[in-house]
């Protein structure tokens, strides 16, 4: 029998973090080795990891991918926020460990960004505009989400932002035309759709090369293996 993947998560008292946690404990691939929850990770003693899973802050992350270099541990990223100068930084460390950088790890949500994409090719003259929805304590706005659907779908896209209560998540692309309009929508019931992805992800790349990899990889490539 295979032993488990020994697993690290940062941002381990969030709320990703703890249900990361949460559903590695039962999950018979895993064994949480360590929980980080400081910002300074770089000077926390780690265990020996096979993956470490980051859901802290952009700062954490950097943080993170310095000890996770130096240590040759894949790293599963699902932070948002970060700044151009950030994600250079992100990409000069995936020449050394394989990183897998998402703004969201739900299936559905993939494939809402494909479907999206699909359609507005077919339609190049409709209007598109991103509605997301999240819970009024989340930081950055637009979410990471919104802002790489509209990188997909390129062109002038207008991305509006709501904060209220204790929304999980909402993301709809609306495609406007003459008489008509069509939305695609995304909701999340509960963030066990992220966090279940994010183990998805890191049981994916400790078989991986050095690089940066993103649910694209993880879906198409398992689907033609």
């Amino acid at each position: 029998m295979n032993h488990p993947i020994q697993l690290g998560v940062a941002g381990a008292l969030g709320r990703m973090g703890k249900r990361v946690c949460d559903l590695a404990s039962t999950d018979p691939r895993f064994h949480l080795a360590a929980s980080i929850h400081r910002e300074n990770f770089a000077h926390i003693p780690w265990p020996d990891l096979d993956v470490i899973i980051d859901f802290s802050s952009p700062k954490g992350s950097l943080s993170i991918l310095k000890k996770a270099a130096l240590e040759k541990v894949p790293a599963v990223i699902g932070v948002t926020g970060f700044s151009l100068a950030q994600t250079s930084q992100i990409k000069t460390a995936s020449r050394k460990i394989p990183i897998f950088l998402s703004p969201n790890f739900s299936p559905g949500v993939f494939w809402m960004k494909s479907l999206a994409s699909e359609i507005s090719r077919a339609l190049p003259r409709y209007d598109i505009s991103i509605i997301e929805v999240h819970h009024k304590a989340k930081k950055d706005a637009p979410s990471g989400t919104a802002k790489d659907i509209a990188r997909l779908l390129g062109g002038k896209v207008e991305i509006h932002s709501l904060r209220a209560g204790d929304i999980v998540g909402e993301h709809t692309v609306v495609l406007a035309g003459p008489f008509e309009r069509l939305e695609i929508t995304h909701r999340a019931h509960s963030r066990d759709v992220f966090a279940l992805g994010a183990l998805e992800a890191a049981f994916w790349l400790k078989r991986q090369r050095p690089g940066l990899y993103g649910m694209e990889d993880l879906f198409r490539k398992n689907a033609k293996a």
